[in-house]
């Protein structure tokens, strides 16, 4: 039962003059629901999920963008190892001789320090043929990663 304005509404807990001064709004109105399409902003609940969004979708960037690097470092390791081998190769087979031996050793430019060699002659079940083997390895970080060519050369 109410008797006059200032009185509190026994239901919810709102003065009736407060109930009708701010009737549209939803959040003072006991009888809207708590958002409604004349409503603005966000509600707290809708910016927290957006920010848990907005983490998630960053640390994957972040994870990402640092195994880009990786695999961008390990490729011009790997293209470098590679054109070693092939001077070495080239040098191996400009050779006089291609006498069947085991060889290994390391670049001589400062930039190669990383990189060792090893060189392979050995005699094939057909007796003029010779194969011709080249590794290039470095240290990847625990493993050891390699780059081999094989030729086979009549000599």
């Amino acid at each position: 039962m109410l008797r006059n304005g200032n009185q509190k509404n026994a239901e919810f807990g709102f003065r009736n003059a407060d109930v009708k001064k701010n009737a549209g709004h939803p959040m003072t109105n006991p009888h809207s629901a708590l958002r409604t399409p004349q409503s603005r902003g966000f509600t707290l609940l809708e910016v927290m999920i957006a920010v848990v969004i907005l983490g998630i979708v960053l640390v994957s960037l972040l994870g990402l963008n640092s195994r880009s690097v990786r695999d961008v470092a390990l490729a011009e390791r790997i293209t470098t190892a590679t054109l070693l081998a092939q001077r070495l190769m080239v040098e191996t087979l400009s050779a006089a001789s291609l006498t069947p031996k085991e060889d290994e050793g390391e670049f001589k430019e400062e930039a190669y320090a990383d990189y060792t060699w090893k060189k392979t002659i050995s005699l094939t079940p057909l007796i003029p043929i010779k194969e011709v083997r080249v590794a290039v390895l470095w240290k990847e970080g625990k493993r050891e990663e390699k780059v081999e060519l094989v030729t086979y050369e009549k000599k």
